[in-house]
């Protein structure tokens, strides 16, 4: 198949990937974009979402490649799904043959609304050295960022314009 050509062609893409993004900081919505007294209020009232675990983050991967999930409960759970909804049509369709991809996420660091990990992943043709991935807190729920979508997704011959 040429969804993925190779082990070593998966590690190239991700380090190759893994500075680029065709969002630039304009493009991220403002997830925190309430006022400081609505911040003041609303902190004491409300508890701070929860970390993302590894298997949570796993767990979001593996939905993105998976053959049998639409691509619109796909773009529902990454940063600027919309945008993205062809080329996650494009790769979910390229991957219903291909075979089993796994995931290996580690234990997850946050700073602020980011998350980031070291993931390894591992296809039919390979597995591919862990390199870094982040996720973004928006509006409660720990998404895959776009930058790391468009990684997965120039993995599976759908990149990002």
């Amino acid at each position: 198949m040429r969804i993925f050509s190779a082990g070593v062609a998966l590690a190239a893409a991700v380090t190759s990937v893994a500075g680029c993004s065709s969002a630039d900081e304009s493009d991220r919505t403002d997830h925190n974009s309430t006022s400081a007294a609505e911040s003041s209020a609303t902190a004491t009232d409300a508890p701070a979402v929860a970390p993302p675990t590894s298997g949570e983050l796993e767990a979001s991967l593996v939905q993105l490649v998976a053959p049998d999930v639409d691509a619109a409960t796909k773009a529902a759970a990454v940063e600027n799904g919309q945008a993205r909804l062809t080329n996650l049509e494009t790769m979910t369709a390229a991957l219903a043959n291909y075979g089993a991809i796994t995931f290996e996420v580690a234990e997850p660091t946050v700073e602020g609304e980011t998350s980031t990990a070291d993931v390894a992943i591992a296809t039919p043709r390979g597995t591919a050295a862990p390199s870094p991935q982040t996720w973004v807190l928006i509006d409660g729920d720990w998404k895959l960022s776009d930058a790391s979508t468009c990684q997965i997704l120039a993995m599976g011959q759908a990149p990002c314009a």
